[in-house]
């Protein structure tokens, strides 16, 4: 299920970019912290891809909702499965890709 929007349009004052932690295939980023919709609950797959204003698609959670080509942060994220949407953040389980809760 790729292909969906990436989230409102918001910016963060300050772009937050952390070192990307990239997912396993199983909803689960490199650092071991889950990640889920905090709606449906549905886990993103390493296929998976959002796309930014500027078009270009990718992995959100590869880059902590920062898009590689133009720097957009954003602050909200779309399901694909539910179609609503959440606060970037609150899709990481343990309190952000940091995995501290």
């Amino acid at each position: 299920m790729g292909g969906a929007g990436l989230g409102l349009r918001e910016r963060s004052p300050r772009p937050r970019v952390d070192a990307p932690r990239p997912l396993d295939g199983t909803g689960v980023d490199q650092g071991g912290g889950r990640i889920r919709c905090p709606r449906c609950r549905w886990q993103p797959g390493r296929e998976d891809r959002w796309s930014c204003e500027c078009g270009h698609t990718w992995n959100t959670f590869d880059t902590h909702g920062v898009c590689p080509v133009c720097g957009h942060a954003w602050t909200k994220t779309q399901c694909p499965r539910c179609l609503e949407w959440s606060r970037h953040d609150d899709w990481y389980e343990h309190g952000g890709p940091g995995g501290d809760a």
